[in-house]
This record gives structure tokens, sequence and C-alpha cells, in this order.
């Protein structure tokens, strides 16, 4: 999938193989076709290690130094079997970064073992910047949040591809994130979520109002993120999001009378929609401070039902069989969870297949992580 990461040659590798200056690439719907002139010096010096070529969008020309960057492709290559000119050809999935941004384009060629491409043998600049053209957020953003529903609005979706170029599914998601989305899979937790189907190339939808289910309250202050994702082979891919600014927090459930209404909009821009947007709070929406719910009681008897309860199974480190035997919690979940893991927090487990909110509720007092 998208990696936002950091392109950077710790030293260059032997040098025994390097790009020619015939290269290229190609987009094809969902996939991307590499192709270079590869010079092999000394045939013994290319063997025992396995090759691959990559293809990064990054933020500046690379020149060996640390920079910021997608990787989009990475395409392993067959062993060399003489010395000399090579010219290889390979196709990969491409993952291009989200957002409407231009990007300089680099091949890179690494070598490594076992799939792991780590050293990075050669590179090559492209002359000339690649912006993508993919669905996209148009113009401001916003959501409303209610004790379990949520309402997100958008002032429209487009798909700026050639007409006869439909869509993959469209998925529009708002996460509670720990730091504003840059690109890549979302690391936090997901509120809400609309399948909005295909939309044609050269395509629209206007002036959307979702009312959704809230799916977790996640106890901490988060970045809050609306992200638009697209059905690929290879699954769901980021294609724009909207970052807004207010932060929002949740208390422990034992803890919450009735969960804060908070309002929040974004503008996105016709430059890079990654970039943080905004905030203008409805007419409604308080400062930041109100998003932190009220107690029952005083926080020192709150508290204490916490503090005498026992640790519970560990989430993280417990075997199936032992995450089974926590009372309410099914075997196919356990099972599930075994396979997500690891998990940063108890709210994380949302996400695990069987897991929905009232289950996650009664099972807390018997997890930890």
């Amino acid at each position: 999938m998208q990696t936002r990461n950091t392109l950077q040659a710790t030293g260059l590798g032997s040098r025994n193989v390097h790009i020619g200056s015939d290269h290229g690439y190609t987009f094809d719907g969902d996939s991307v076709h590499l192709e270079a002139e590869l010079v092999v010096d000394t045939l013994d010096g290319a063997t025992g290690q396995e090759w691959a070529l990559q293809l990064w969008a990054c933020d500046s020309p690379f020149d060996g130094q640390p920079i910021t960057g997608s990787k989009i492709a990475e395409a392993p290559l067959e062993a060399f079997h003489y010395a000399g000119l090579n010219r290889v050809s390979a196709v990969a999935a491409a993952f291009p970064p989200a957002g409407r941004g231009q990007h300089n384009m680099v091949m890179v060629l690494a070598s490594g073992r076992q799939g792991s491409f780590e050293q990075i043998e050669d590179y090559a600049n492209f002359s000339l910047p690649a912006s993508f053209v993919q669905p996209r957020l148009a113009g401001s953003t916003g959501f409303t949040l209610f004790d379990t529903r949520v309402n997100v609005m958008v002032e429209g979706i487009e798909n700026p591809r050639g007409a006869d170029n439909l869509s993959g599914s469209l998925s529009l998601e708002l996460w509670a994130l720990n730091a504003p989305y840059t690109s890549g899979n979302p690391d936090g937790v997901q509120l809400a979520v609309a399948q909005l189907g295909c939309l044609g190339g050269e395509q629209s939808w206007p002036a959307l109002n979702l009312d959704l289910s809230l799916l977790a309250r996640p106890v901490g202050t988060w970045h809050i993120a609306l992200l638009l994702r697209e059905w690929t082979p290879a699954g769901f891919v980021t294609r724009d999001a909207s970052n807004f600014a207010l932060p929002v927090s949740w208390a422990a459930e034992a803890e919450v009378e009735a969960a804060p209404v908070v309002e929040a909009q974004a503008a996105v821009e016709a430059t890079p929609a990654v970039e943080e947007a905004a905030v203008k709070p409805a007419a409604k929406a308080k400062p930041a401070k109100a998003a932190a719910p009220k107690a029952k009681a005083p926080a020192a008897k709150a508290a204490e039902p916490k503090a005498a309860a026992p640790a519970g199974v560990s989430i993280n480190t417990a075997s199936e069989s032992e995450l089974a035997a926590v009372k309410g919690l099914p075997k196919a979940v356990a099972a599930a969870i075994v396979a997500a893991r690891p998990f940063k927090s108890i709210d994380e487990l949302v996400k695990v297949k069987g897991m929905g909110v009232k289950m996650l509720d009664k099972l807390k007092g018997s997890l930890s992580l």
C-alpha cells in the first residue's frame, strides 16, 4: 500500500550495476510499467543478491540525502545473466500519493535479499514533475458529532479522469488520528464510513450531507480527518483527504453523561488537499475544552472502581484460547484479534471483524493492552 516515508542513500551499494540513460515509466490504471537499461560492469558482482526497480514520488529531486516521499511501485527483477547492457521491463501495482500536488519522480535501483530491497544501488531523477489524476474532494467539508451519530458534509466529490474512466467503488471515511493525515493507511480509529459506489469520469456528486453511525468514541484527544478512498485490486487506497484543525476529545465511557456535540468545517484547496485545512466552527461549535464530556460524579469517586479493577487479559500477548476464555468474547473474534494485533489502545478493537461498539463496551473491563 501507499507508504509515506524517507528515501535516502546511506552510502550507495557496490555500483557494479547502474541505471543507463534510457529509462522511463507509464501508468496504466492501477499498475505502472517500469523500463530501464541497466549496465552490469561484472557479472560476479551482480550475483548473490536480489534486485528491484522502484518508482518514488518525492517532495524534491533526490541527491542521496534524506527526503520525504512515497514509494509508488516496486518491481523485483530476474537475475542478470551477462555483463554489459541489460534491458529490463516490469509491471507492478501502483499506489500514487493522495492529493493533487506535484511530485518529483525518481527511479531507484535497489538490492536486497528475501524480497526486502533496502540498499540503493543507483537512482535517476526525471526532469518534469508529475501530478496524479484521481477522484477528489471539492470545496468545503465538515462534520458534526452527536451521541451515537455523526453528520458529514462535503460540497462535492469529483472524478476528473477521462469520460470512459469509471472509478472504483468510493468510500468516504471519518478518522480519529494520532497526527494530521499525510499519506498511506490511516493510523487511528475509524469513526464513520459511507460506501458511495462508482463515479463516472468527468462526473461529480454535489452537496453530500450524510447521516452516519458513530462507530467509536476512542478515549483521548485526536486529530480528525476526512478521507476519500477508492477500491483497487489491492484494496482501498486513499485518493484525497481533508484535515480539520480543531481536535476532538473523549473521556472514558464510565465518566460520560452525554457525548458533546462538536461541529467543524474545512475548506478543500485547489492545491494539495492533504495540507491541513483551516477550521471555521459553526454557530454551535464549542472551544476545544468543550469536547471534554461531563462527569457524573466527582473525579475521585469515578476513579475508585478503576483502581480496584484487576488486570485484564492482554490483547497484544494473550493466546487465542486465553482471549476466547473471556466471557462474552466469541472464538471467531478472538482469532481476529490475534490476526490484527498489535494494538495501541483497547479502542482499536472496534476495527476487528465481528467486534462492535456495544460488545467492546462490555468487554473493556476484562481486557488490557
